[in-house]
C-alpha cells in the first residue's frame, strides 16, 4: 500500500520483504510489480481501501495468512499435518 500518507502504511501488517527489486526480471518484487491482479489476489498488494490485517497473504511455508501488527502470522490454512 505504499504512495500514501497514511499511518498504516508502514506497520508490520502491511509489509513483506520480497526478493529482487522492481526491475530484477527474476525477483519476486518484479513479479509482484509486474502480474498485479495475481499480487492482489495472493495478498503481496492491499488496495487502498482495504485493512492491511484483514488481507490474507499466501506465505511460502505457513499457506494463508493474516499479518499481525506485532510481526506474528495467523494461519489460515490447515498445515500438513491437520490434512494427513
Amino acid at each position: 500500500m505504499g504512495g500514501t500518507v497514511r499511518p498504516d502504511t508502514n506497520e508490520p501488517q502491511n509489509l513483506l520483504l520480497l526478493c529482487g527489486s522492481a526491475t530484477s526480471p527474476d525477483g519476486c518484487h518484479h513479479r509482484v510489480e509486474s502480474s498485479r491482479a495475481e499480487a492482489y489476489e495472493l495478498g503481496f498488494l492491499v488496495r487502498q481501501a482495504q485493512d492491511p490485517a484483514e488481507v490474507p497473504v499466501l506465505h511460502a511455508v505457513h499457506g494463508r495468512v493474516l499479518l499481525a501488527d506485532d510481526g506474528t502470522v495467523s494461519s489460515l490454512s490447515p498445515t500438513t499435518e491437520e490434512v494427513a
